[in-house]
Parts: C-alpha cells; structure tokens; sequence
C-alpha cells in the first residue's frame, strides 16, 4: 500500500495511527478530490514575480508613468498555469526578463518628470550625502512598497556619488537612482518575509498593504495605504475602511474584468481563427465583440446590479453589436454603429441567457462544437470537478456530424460504451443543453445537414446523491446558477486568483471559511472580496523552516 508506489513511510504511518486512534475527524465536511489536485505543489511557499498587467499598474501608481505598450512589446507574456497567468510558481525570470527590465526602466526614467519628483520629497537641489538620503529613503518605500533598510539606502545612495564625480546634478542621480530601483528584486517581486518555524505568521503592516491592493487593484499600494502603515494603523477596521474606499476606484473593476479575462481565458479570442470552408462569413471583428459581450456582462451584474456571482449564468440580459446580434440570429432590431454595445433583454429568446450561452465561451468547443470541450469545460471551471486523461491508446480525433448524426449522437455512442462512458458520462451531459448553437455561437434548430437539435438532457453534479434531468437550455442555466457546487467554485477561483497560487488541502478550512462569509452577504463580488480580504490568507504569512528539515 498503495498500489505500485511506494510504500508510506514510518513517520506517515505513525500519524495514521494516531489519527485513527483520536476517532479518524475529518477537518472539511465532505472529501473532495479537487482539494487535492495540486498536492504538495499548493502547500509550497513561491516569491511573486509581477505580471505584466501588475508591472504596467505598480509603475503607473508610483511613478504617474504609463508603460502599457512599451511593457507588451518588451515584456515576454505570462503563461497560463493552473488556470491563470499569475500563478506564483510559474512566474519565472528569464534572460529575456531581465534584458526587457533594464529596458523598460530607461524608458520609464525618459518619461518621468524628475523634476517633479524631486519637488515632492525634498526642496534643496543640493548634491549632498543628506539630501541623497532623504530622497532615496522617501522614493525608495513608494516603489519598493515599504521602507528600506540601511543597507540598501546606502547603496543606493552610491548612485548619486558616482553621478557627483561625473560632474552631474541631484535630478541626474536620481534619474540613475529610479532606474536602479526598477530593476530591483523588490520591485519586480512581491518580497515578503516567508522563512520562520514553517508555521503561519501575522503578515507586517506593510505585507498587507501591498496585499491588499494587489489583490484588489493589481497594482502595488498607494501614498494612502502606505502611510497606514507606516503608522501601524492596519488593523481590521482600518482594512474595511481602506477595502470600501478601494472597491469605490475604476481599478477596482478592472481587476475584476482581468479575473475574468483569466478565469474564462478571453485571451484564446485574439486567435480565433474558424474554418473558412465551415463559416465562409466569418468576420473577425465579432471576436472582439464576444469579448466585449462577456466583460460588459459581467460588469452589469457584479458591479452595476450588485447580483449574487451564480445570476451570472443565467441572467436573461446581454449585451451586444448589431453585426453580433445578426451573427447570433438574435430576434431583434438594432439600430446604431456596428460597433456599438447595446443592452438586450433574453426573456422570450430561445436558449439565450448566461455566461454558457455568449460566443466566448461556445467557441471553447472548436468549429465542430465539440460536445468533449464544452463539457469538460463546464466540469472545469464550473464544477471543479476532476476528470482524468483519455488513455494514450485512445483515438481523441473528432468525429464529424453526417446526415442523421449529430454531434450529441456522436456522444450517446460513448456514453453507451462501458470504457468511455466512465469518464464521459460525468461532463458530456453538460453540452447537450448547448448543441443548438454552432461553434461561433450562432442559433440553429437544425445542424447543416438538416438533423434536428435539441437541448434536454440529464446531469450529475459533482457531490450529489442523484442526477437530475433538464428540458431546455434555460433550465440548466438555472440549476447551475442555484447550485452551491458552482458558488463554492465561484469562491475557489476568485481566491486562487487573488492570492496568485493554488489551493490546497492546507487551504480548504479558510476557502470554506471565505464561502460562508461571503454567502452570509449575498454572493456578490464586493462580499466575496470582502472575504478573502478578511481571511486568514491575507492576515497571515505561510512560512517555510529556517533549516532544511
């Protein structure tokens, strides 16, 4: 035991006993498998690097500076890991990192007013050692989110004797100063102090506040917020001062938006790219429209209407352009710039209605709208539930519709096969409610081949006792946007993506933790955040031992 591994060590076994003999108590209510998906990986502790929108933010929140094309162009993009690109343990630093950071900070420095700079935090424009020290001490903890000790205020400091031999004023050496700061360890990485006993600490003053705007804003903490800290004034009801006055800033939606853009990968969009043969009409606008569909969506119902995060799979109202509209075979009229948003009520439209049911996400299943993807995909991101990988003998190619086969026939013939219907059986029921709409997320009551579609079926949800059947499309959306599986799921991702890691067993009691606290205030985004900015993953520092044991 286990089964061809091997077998568990005397220390392991030495705890099973003792967790048998104490009455085997389970820390969680129910055993999930998606606790443990990422196993140890979860529980280790990974410096942050900034990502590429968080590196645009911080230099614009410091500096005033606005980098956002120079850091596309320069910056290598952020991979995708675990589902999102902020991932602490894939955020690596390459040569190429490092030779686009020297770049950016000449750039940055060619942009800022130094001037300006200089005015903030001293009025003598004398090149002295005490002078040199105050700006870097002062400019120092606004970019490097805290104050610097001695050590370092000295080297930087060296900045300005080396700028002095030359012949150059204090605007010249802090200019030089600035561009060393951008390309420190400190500014690039979220550095906190994560060696200790390998138990969980009290974050510090200034450890919270860079949490709290990076998880609220993706961008390090403001002039307000580090002073609170500077003065130790952090505790739980200066953070829910500081959490309303955040929630209240345009940034706090866009992070939002990038939670979304992540969750949902958007991004794939900008490649989408349908078979000219099977969509000869196709108009690569709409990409950016399906888009933009889904993010003005999500804007109304978490910001604008304050709704529970599960009305996002069904709530009867979209919006979309004319030239989408038409690409939809909406029933509708609109009138207006082809490029124009505009708000459509779902209330008497067939099958329309939620997140599942928008182009962006029925493109996950390719031009064949492969009931595999959208399934799995629903499993996924909805369900976290855990499906393993076909066997490598299995043949994955798609299997194309044909005159009285349709894709969902296609899938009732694996699901009537023992070796598939195993793992099948628990996410392809998921798409069925979806086949009327083509892999663009147009609407058809029949495939091109004349076959009819439908949209019944009947669905497990991960954790329940018994299945339970679906007559339309609209009734699926509603039985997710009720089911606490999807709301605890809802909880699981946002955390995972504001923390930047992934969750673990370690995690589990907090995530719950999280899930009430924001059920108890209406499953809206505000309570959700509210939640996690309370939790113990903000309020504590996970820590590795001091010694290698």
């Amino acid at each position: 035991m286990p089964h061809e591994r091997p077998p568990l060590p005397d220390q392991d076994k030495t705890l099973l006993k003792e967790w048998i003999a104490n009455g085997a108590a389970w820390t969680l209510e129910r055993i999930d498998p998606a606790v443990y998906v990422h196993g140890e990986q979860s529980q280790s502790v990974f410096v942050q690097r900034l990502t590429v929108p968080e590196y645009v933010a911080t230099v614009r929140v410091a500096l005033g500076v606005d980098v956002a094309s120079e850091a596309r162009e320069h910056l290598p993009k952020d991979l995708r890991a675990d589902g999102f690109s902020n991932t602490a343990y894939n955020l690596k630093v390459d040569l190429d990192h490092v030779e686009a950071y020297a770049r950016l900070a000449e750039l940055i420095v060619g942009k800022l007013d130094v001037v300006a700079l200089r005015d903030r935090y001293t009025r003598s424009r004398e090149l002295t050692d005490e002078n040199v020290t105050k700006v870097v001490s002062r400019v120092g903890r606004s970019l490097l989110r805290g104050p610097l000790t001695e050590e370092e205020i000295q080297r930087y400091c060296g900045i300005s004797t080396s700028v002095a031999a030359a012949g150059g004023d204090i605007d010249e050496a802090i200019a030089w100063i600035v561009q060393a700061m951008r390309q420190s360890p400190r500014f690039l990485y979220r550095v906190e102090r994560q060696r200790g006993d390998g138990s969980r600490w009290p974050a510090s003053q200034h450890e919270l506040a860079s949490r709290l705007s990076f998880i609220l804003w993706g961008a390090g903490p403001d002039r307000q917020l580090l002073e609170a800290a500077d003065e130790g004034q952090l505790d739980r009801d200066a953070v829910q001062e500081q959490f309303a006055r955040m929630m209240d800033d345009p940034r706090a939606v866009e992070r939002s938006r990038r939670f979304l853009v992540e969750w949902l990968n958007l991004d794939r969009l900008d490649n989408l790219r349908p078979s000219e043969e099977a969509f000869p009409g196709w108009d690569p606008r709409l990409a950016g429209d399906m888009r933009r569909e889904t993010l003005e969506f999500f804007e109304e119902i978490a910001w604008r209407q304050q709704r529970p995060l599960g009305d996002l799979l069904n709530a009867p109202v979209t919006f979309v352009t004319p030239r989408l509209a038409r690409h939809y075979n909406l029933p509708v009229d609109l009138s207006g710039p082809d490029d124009e948003l505009q708000r459509v009520r779902l209330d008497e439209i067939s099958g329309r209605g939620g997140l599942l049911t928008q182009g962006s996400l029925l493109t996950v299943g390719g031009d064949d709208a492969s009931t595999v993807t959208r399934g799995l995909f629903v499993m996924h991101e909805l369900l976290r539930g855990v499906v393993r990988d076909p066997p490598p003998c299995v043949d994955t190619t798609p299997v194309p519709t044909a005159p009285g086969l349709t894709q969902r026939a296609i899938a009732e013939r694996r699901l009537a096969d023992h070796s598939c219907a195993g793992c099948h059986a628990r996410f392809e029921p998921f798409s069925f409610a979806l086949e009327r709409f083509d892999g663009l997320g147009t609407f058809h009551l029949q495939d091109r081949h004349g076959n009819q579609l439908r949209e019944d079926g009947e669905v497990l949800i991960p954790g329940a006792d018994s299945s339970v059947g679906y007559a339309s499309a609209a009734e699926l959306m509603n039985l997710l946007a009720q089911s606490e599986r999807v709301r605890e799921t809802l909880t699981w991702k946002v955390t995972q993506f504001a923390i930047g890691r992934s969750l673990g067993p370690d995690d589990a009691a907090i995530v719950a933790g999280i899930h009430d606290a924001a059920r108890q205030g209406g499953g809206t985004w505000s309570s959700l955040m509210s939640a996690i900015i309370m939790s113990d993953l903000v309020w504590t520092t996970r820590t590795e031992p001091d010694n290698d044991e």
